[in-house]
């Protein structure tokens, strides 16, 4: 078995969770893979094979990402652009989508045994239109949220699904969110929390000034489109997949997001369900 360990060398604990990683995984008889980039880091102290980005997936059977909730999401995106499984190992604090913490590595055998389960969850796919013409497109695991950027004044989002005027929000922005993302901003702006494993998209307004628009959950075939309203005055648009970095949206931009052909399997190591994991990351009974 070959392992791809992508870590995020950011974070304090990450150099040394790493180490003890691939330690752990070396007496199982695993074979770590590291990217190139990482040699002169760990070439002394890990015994890895050091790959090229665009091999270093290829060659895996699986991928290990050490960090937050942030590098796990990075690193699932590429996982399931190649078909790949992945393991997320907590070198943070919340960690919510991390299936391992630092101080559990022991469980790492169970991915030699096969004791563990798999759960496939959707992505979202967007496309970019400007002014008809198709732009560019990407995935998201969590969310895409539309907002007015550092701009104070509130914008005006028009929302389409299948071909049907939802909404106009006046608001600072809008959420579509999927299950795994129901817990990330979408619950922090009041939005639904929904079982990771199911499909659907939700769509959560971020502090509307309107009293009559709540939230949205759609089919998971459903097709939404966000553009930017008629009302005067309304701010500029900017766009964000899974928190990175936002970038402008134009006037007449429109952007489609429907369920992406590819999902990510996440593997779970730990016999817990969403709601344990939410009770004691989230600290809801406390």
């Amino acid at each position: 078995m070959k392992a791809a360990i992508i870590p995020n060398l950011t974070r304090d604990n990450a150099l040394q969770i790493t180490k003890n990683v691939c330690s752990e995984l070396q007496h199982l008889n695993v074979e770590c893979l590291l990217s190139v980039s990482l040699q002169d880091t760990f070439y002394e102290t890990i015994n890895a094979v050091f790959l090229n980005d665009d091999q270093l997936i290829d060659e895996s059977d699986l991928l290990i990402s050490i960090g937050g909730d942030g590098s796990m999401i990075h690193a699932a995106k590429q996982a399931a652009v190649k078909g790949k499984r992945i393991l997320g190992i907590n070198a943070g604090q919340l960690a919510y989508l991390c299936g391992v913490d630092a101080d559990e590595l022991q469980m790492l055998d169970r991915l030699v045994t096969g004791d563990y389960e798999v759960e496939e969850r959707m992505l979202l796919r967007v496309d970019r239109y400007d002014d008809g013409k198709f732009i560019s497109s990407g995935f998201c695991v969590n969310d895409l949220v539309v907002s007015r950027g550092q701009d104070m004044n509130l914008v005006d989002i028009e929302v389409n699904c299948s071909g049907q005027r939802i909404a106009d929000y006046i608001a600072d922005g809008v959420i579509v969110a999927t299950p795994t993302g129901s817990t990330a901003y979408n619950l922090a702006a009041g939005g639904p929390i929904a079982e990771p494993t199911l499909e659907a998209m939700l769509l959560t307004p971020i502090c509307p000034h309107q009293l009559n628009l709540r939230p949205y959950i759609f089919h998971a075939d459903s097709v939404l489109e966000l553009k930017q309203g008629t009302r005067r005055g309304s701010g500029k648009l900017f766009a964000s997949f899974d928190g990175e970095k936002p970038f402008p949206l134009e006037p007449d931009s429109v952007l489609k997001i429907t369920k992406a052909a590819i999902k990510v399997d996440f593997i779970k190591i730990k016999r817990v369900n969403f709601v344990d994991v939410l009770n004691v990351k989230m600290a809801f009974n406390r």
